[in-house]
């Protein structure tokens, strides 16, 4: 797939779940408002009952006291429980009603008061009120004496308090609401009653409705009601929050995951371009040169003596066992990765091992105008590991340490005991390896770049081939490096115990 796909698909991907959590989001959001607004409407509509309740109270008391009388000009309706009487002139014309006191035939105005229009029966309301009540008996008329009067009244002697907090409670329950609350009542904002807490959380969303609304006079009598467990109960709504985010954290974490494997496949695929590019120009040269070297001998004019015969015979021999030689290690590394490979440990001395590496590597570094330093420190170096690939592993990294210096060699070869262990460790001068570089270096068919692929013989497999030798001996390989200056590669084998 092409590099701008990957990134196109990466981009659609991140705007997708960027939506879903928008959506998800938005959401949960609407449905806290929804279940906020659903419990303002409940509240409203158990306070509404609240006051309905305490006004057919005051009406049962009213209708029980009542009692009329007529006189000329107007209508006189008073309240024995009271002792207040409502002067309210026939011709209603006027918008005040006076309440007075009626004592051994005198009578003592008490004050004036405005009409409330909201109330039952406003004054708009009132002569048609009057024109039906007239005929119906003293009772009716008691009552509206007993609501005029009682406008008039202190609110702690209209309502009984202390049953106020067990009706609320009614209410709220029979409207499905199972929450604590704190209460006041207050008049003429001046609280009359209030509960124990409710100045303890000032800044709660408060619920009032007021009192008495159908007083004929105005009033500013309100109840007020809040949830000091409201939060927690809105919390309700987000239940299924944390499954949705685990759900959602699991899809982001799998796309991302699925990203970085098709990042990685990418980057393998263009790893392995090179890998066939680098062994098909490993393939060619030994097989073009023994196939020149075969012309040669089948052209009758070039002239045979033995010696041509025996050089041309060494080329071919020479290029068939280096071809044979890269095929036995692409076939090697195919095998060791599908299967793991039995190791034929025994006790061997790693020291013995360098000692027999070290002349054909000598001779191949002072070929070069170099030099190779050994500094065989470790006290013990018996390991448990196998020969054949241990060889190969030291071989591999001394190989490497001539292929990648430009100029004239300077390699180094030591150990040291640690941690129970040995430490083999090949220092050069060559041309380094980037920080980037070091973290890949150890993977399949990957090879630092030198600006020329081809400068340098391999398929990018030697160091790879190390690192899973060393790991099947319970060891740890390590490289550390600076472009331009060197590299030092240590490797770490548990001594035998």
């Amino acid at each position: 797939m092409n590099q701008k796909y990957i990134w196109l698909v990466t981009i659609v991907l991140c705007i997708s779940l960027s939506g879903l959590i928008l959506v998800q989001i938005n959401f949960f959001q609407s449905a806290s408002k929804i279940k906020e607004e659903q419990l303002a409407l409940t509240v409203s509509k158990a306070l509404d009952q609240v006051v309905s309740e305490l006004e057919r109270a005051e009406k049962e008391q009213i209708i029980l006291e009542g009692d009329v009388s007529n006189f000329n000009n107007g209508t006189i309706i008073s309240s024995k429980s009271s002792g207040f009487s409502i002067n309210i002139p026939m011709d209603f014309t006027h918008e005040k009603a006076r309440l007075s006191f009626y004592s051994e035939n005198k009578e003592y105005n008490i004050g004036e008061g405005y009409l409330n229009p909201e109330g039952i029966s406003g004054l708009s309301k009132m002569q048609s009120q009057f024109n039906k009540t007239l005929k119906s008996g003293n009772s009716r008329y008691a009552l509206i004496a007993g609501q005029l009067a009682n406008s008039q009244l202190p609110l702690s002697e209209r309502i009984k308090m202390e049953r106020l907090p067990q009706l609320i409670q009614e209410k709220l329950r029979e409207n499905g609401i199972k929450l604590n609350f704190e209460y006041a009542v207050k008049s003429n904002n001046k609280f009359e009653k209030r509960s124990k807490n409710y100045f303890r959380n000032p800044s709660f969303e408060k619920y009032s409705k007021q009192l008495f609304p159908n007083d004929f006079f105005s009033n500013l009598n309100f109840l007020y009601i809040y949830f000091p467990g409201q939060q927690r109960y809105m919390l309700q709504s987000y239940s299924l929050l944390l499954p949705s985010f685990i759900l959602t954290l699991v899809l982001i974490l799998s796309s991302a995951f699925t990203i970085f494997i098709i990042f990685r496949q990418k980057r393998l695929s263009n790893i392995k371009n090179d890998f066939i590019n680098n062994m098909t120009h490993e393939f060619k040269t030994p097989i073009a040169t023994i196939s020149l070297a075969s012309q040669m001998l089948k052209d009758n004019t070039v002239t045979t003596t033995a010696s041509t015969r025996d050089h041309i015979a060494k080329i071919i021999n020479d290029e068939s066992r280096r071809l044979t030689y890269q095929v036995e290690k692409v076939l090697q590394m195919a095998v060791f990765n599908e299967v793991r490979m039995k190791l034929k440990l025994k006790t061997i001395s790693v020291h013995k091992i360098i000692q027999n590496l070290l002349p054909n590597f000598t001779i191949r570094v002072e070929d070069k105008k170099g030099n190779m330093y050994q500094n065989i420190d470790a006290e013990h170096d018996l390991v448990m590991a196998d020969e054949v690939h241990l060889s190969n592993v030291i071989a591999n990294l001394l190989d490497n340490a001539i292929k990648y210096c430009k100029d004239a060699p300077e390699l180094s070869i030591s150990t040291r005991n640690k941690n129970k262990g040995i430490v083999i460790t090949v220092t050069d001068n060559g041309i380094g390896i980037s920080k980037e570089d070091q973290k890949m270096i150890f993977e399949r068919f990957f090879r630092v770049h030198t600006g020329n692929v081809h400068d340098v013989k391999g398929f990018g497999l030697g160091l790879s081939y190390v690192k899973k030798i060393v790991d099947a001996h319970n060891g740890q390989v390590s490289v550390d490096s600076i472009p331009d200056k060197g590299s030092k590669f240590e490797i770490y084998l548990p001594l035998k115990k």
